[in-house]
């Protein structure tokens, strides 16, 4: 995906900052583990390279996990979903997911769009 490895790019160059949660660790794990059946070592040098790439994961905040609680409710979310919702909310910052339902839920910005708006591509 282009948009993506532009945003990388850019993380990368300095001009933007990506965070993650630490869910994102095991999402990742799970998916080349489960869909792709990674062999383990494989697993572990890519997580290693997120973790190089993103830096150290954030943990959810007890605040954010009563917002998060709230953000799933009121938008039908998954409280995995709007857990990563809650956390840009508290730090303030943008955002940016593929995944559908958050984008529907006006809760995220697509990798185009945000591509778009920092003028990436």
């Amino acid at each position: 995906m282009p948009e993506a490895r532009a945003l990388l790019d850019a993380h990368l160059g300095g001009e933007l900052e990506v965070l993650i949660l630490d869910l994102a660790v095991y999402e990742v794990g799970n998916v080349l583990v489960r869909a792709l059946r990674w062999e383990a070592g494989k697993v572990a040098d890519q997580l290693d390279d997120l973790l190089t790439i993103c830096g150290p994961p954030l943990i959810m905040a007890v605040p954010w996990l009563s917002a998060a609680a709230r953000t799933a409710v009121s938008h039908g979310l998954s409280f995995y979903d709007a857990s990563w919702s809650a956390a840009a909310d508290a730090l303030e910052v943008p955002l940016v997911s593929a995944d559908r339902a958050l984008i529907r839920a006006g809760r995220a910005q697509s990798p185009a769009d945000m591509t778009a708006q920092l003028g990436l591509l």
